[in-house]
């Protein structure tokens, strides 16, 4: 009997569909949520008002994330989400602390020196980091422009690497009965006859009453958060 031949094409369909965990799914591209949560080991993202447990990888902003909370920015470094991080639509994690960060690599400016935050973790930067437009970030929270200008950068601002400024977001939370706060980069807790101003006007009392600048009150809940708007940036 004369054998028959086998397109190519015929050969590697079946090799796909016979190869063990394998699934046309996989091979689609991700879906895209507006966000993600990580609770109690699973994935969530916002569908049809509900959250769901996705089946498949899905995209968030700049991020890639697996099933089992991993995510990754450009096919890098792997990192894995913690219980209760959130990561939204503009790209920027927030943690149950209160502590709100990008995802993607950038300066921070804390206590008046500059961090190089890359895949998540920081390291003091220890000499002059030059931004695309040749531009420099000194160790000691200057930016030196390429005509010699010099401006100081505030603490909490943050700089993406390609030079473009990133929108600061401080936070107030109530955390066992004690207001929490992230404001320009630094963590403070109040006690309750104390208060702070916040940078966009806000005024938080230790007893979790928020003034806000346009004249509203808002009551803190236990493990609230509530973001304000924070440092201004000055590129």
């Amino acid at each position: 009997m004369k054998a028959t031949s086998i397109p190519v094409w015929v050969a590697l369909v079946a090799l796909q569909l016979c190869t063990p965990g394998r699934s046309v799914a996989a091979d689609q591209p991700p879906e895209t949520f507006p966000s993600v949560t990580f609770k109690q080991g699973k994935v969530l993202v916002p569908k049809d008002g509900k959250m769901i447990e996705p089946t498949n990888d899905v995209q968030v902003s700049v991020a890639i994330i697996q099933t089992n909370g991993v995510f990754t920015i450009n096919k890098g470094k792997e990192r894995q989400l913690l219980e209760g991080q959130v990561i939204d639509a503009g790209g920027m994690l927030t943690s149950p602390d209160g502590s709100v960060v990008p995802i993607k690599d950038h300066l921070v400016v804390r206590n008046g020196r500059v961090q190089l935050v890359r895949d998540g973790v920081g390291t003091p930067l220890a000499t002059e980091f030059a931004l695309p437009d040749r531009s420099k970030v000194t160790p000691d929270a200057n930016l030196r422009a390429t005509d010699g200008k010099v401006k100081r950068l505030l603490d909490g601002q943050l700089i993406k690497l390609d030079g473009t400024t990133l929108p600061v977001t401080d936070t107030a939370s109530l955390k066992g009965g004690k207001v929490i706060l992230y404001k320009d980069g630094g963590r403070f807790e109040l006690r309750r006859d104390q208060a702070m101003a916040m940078s966009d006007g806000s005024r938080v009392n230790g007893d979790g009453t928020v003034y806000k600048a346009d004249g509203t009150r808002v009551v803190l809940r236990e493990g609230e958060i509530l973001k304000l708007e924070g440092v201004k940036t000055l590129r």
